[in-house]
Order: C-alpha cells, then sequence, then structure tokens
C-alpha cells in the first residue's frame, strides 16, 4: 500500500516569535552605520507593548498574579473618591479666588506694610489669575514697571511710575487651601523681591529667602513654608499603566489623550 503522506508539523501563530525585520541596508550605506537610524527601524518594527487603563489593568493582575504586593504600586482613580472629598474639592473651588485675594492682602499688611498694594493701586492692584494651562509650575508671579514723564505748566517735570502685577495660578495643582497659601506667599515675595528691594536678576536669591522667612515666621501657624520653589504631587484626573510586569510605568494626563488601542509603551 502507498505509504501515508508526511503530516507537516503546524506550529501556532501565537508560539511564534515575533523577529524583526533585517534592515534594508548594506555597510556600505551610511545609514548601516547610523545608530539613530538602527533604533527607528528597531522601535517601528518591535513587537508593542499594551496599555491598559488602571480599571483594566487592576483586573488583570488579580486575574494573572498570585502576589499582588509584588506588582507595581497603582494610583488611586480619582472617580473612586468619597463623597465627602468631593464635597470639600467643590467648597474649595467655590471660594479659592477670594481666599487668595484675602491672604495676599494679609501677607501684605503684616509682612510690608502695604507697600505692594498701594505701588499697584494705579493699575487696579494686584490681580490673581486661575490658569488652566499652567503645569509646570504651581504658581507665576508678574511685574512690570511703567515709567512716565509729564511737563506742568511752570515747567517743571513729573514723573509717575505705574507698577503691574498679577500672580498666575495653576488650576490643576493648586487643590486645596493649604496649598494655595503657600503658592500665594511664594509669589508674594517675588512681588515683594521686585517691587520693594528692587531685585530683578536674582528670583531666589538671598532677599528672596528673607521675604520666605518673614513669612514663614509670621503664618507657620497656618502650614505656610516658603521654599526656593514649589514641589507639589499633581492630582492627575486619567491614569494609564503599562501591563507588563517588569514596566509598570504610568502614563498622567488631565484628559482622555491616551488610546490604549492605539497607542503603547516603549
Amino acid at each position: 500500500p502507498p505509504a501515508s503522506p508526511s503530516k507537516s508539523r503546524l506550529v501556532s501563530p501565537s508560539k511564534k516569535k515575533q523577529r524583526i525585520p533585517t534592515p534594508p541596508h548594506a555597510p556600505n550605506f551610511e545609514e548601516f552605520w547610523n545608530v539613530h537610524a538602527v533604533n527607528t527601524w528597531n522601535d517601528e518594527h518591535s513587537p508593542q507593548k499594551p496599555l491598559m487603563s488602571p480599571k483594566k489593568n487592576r483586573k488583570a493582575l488579580q486575574e494573572d498574579s498570585d502576589s499582588p504586593s509584588a506588582s507595581p504600586k497603582k494610583s488611586q482613580s480619582p472617580t473612586k473618591k468619597s463623597r465627602a472629598e468631593m464635597v470639600a474639592k467643590r467648597d474649595f473651588e467655590n471660594k479659592k479666588h477670594k481666599l487668595a485675594e484675602d491672604f495676599f492682602a494679609e501677607l501684605d499688611h503684616k509682612i510690608t506694610g502695604n507697600k505692594i498694594e498701594e505701588l499697584a493701586a494705579l493699575t487696579g492692584g494686584v490681580k490673581f489669575v486661575w490658569s488652566k494651562t499652567l503645569n509646570s509650575t504651581a504658581g507665576r508671579a508678574n511685574w512690570k514697571r511703567e515709567t512716565s514723564k509729564h511737563r506742568n505748566l511752570d515747567g517743571s517735570i513729573t514723573t509717575t511710575q505705574k507698577h503691574h502685577a498679577s500672580i498666575e495660578l495653576a488650576e490643576k495643582v493648586i487643590d486645596d487651601e493649604e496649598r494655595l497659601l503657600n503658592v500665594v506667599a511664594h509669589e508674594f515675595c517675588h512681588l515683594a523681591n521686585f517691587m520693594v528691594s528692587g531685585i530683578k536678576d536674582q528670583p531666589h536669591g538671598h532677599q528672596f529667602k528673607v521675604w520666605g522667612k518673614k513669612c514663614s515666621d509670621a503664618f507657620g501657624h497656618r502650614g505656610v513654608e516658603v521654599t526656593t520653589k514649589h514641589s507639589y504631587h499633581i492630582d492627575y484626573k486619567y491614569i494609564w499603566t503599562c501591563t507588563n510586569e517588569m514596566c509598570g510605568h504610568e502614563f498622567k494626563r488631565h484628559s482622555k489623550s491616551i488610546d490604549p488601542a492605539r497607542h503603547s509603551c516603549g
């Protein structure tokens, strides 16, 4: 009888090792030796790691891992905040602008004897602006001095100086009263440096620290401690975590700018 045809060994597609294609450039081409070109080729053809939202990622870890404590620490979803936290946040949002103005007035009265408000009076006083796009820092003090000269009828000249001062506050960084007080105190010290001390080229120099110590001493009982930089944890609204247990990198955003179906880690 004829021999039965040999059975070819089938390999499951899922078990095939994904291989990065060989770059098209031969050694006699410059691109063959260009590290950037090689890395770009590898990045484009390497197997991609999928990203999942934190909620899905927690479920995957519960199903696949016997040791949850060994996995990277995950941030709590903002949607899981308690009702009390949500009410407190809403109350803060309603009063934060007036709170900033009132505390600045307290600082100015106690630390400089109202000098900043007097200098800024011709331009309507120090203005507070809440910014949705300021993410690199919690606050920013802006100041400009405008000098004008006017000749009087008797020939004399009158010089007038106008101080334009404002403080930008980051909505996405400042989310509670203590943080707001500290940011306002920090920016107050910048304006005091500019307008009262007349120092414009040393933003965090010796005189800034002198103003900072005065604020910290006067309002330390309210949690105020002025340092040379803002270092606050930012409460991001959306967090995605790489599902690779060797990675676990978190991608934090204020909007749904990552699509796990299209974007991948590394």
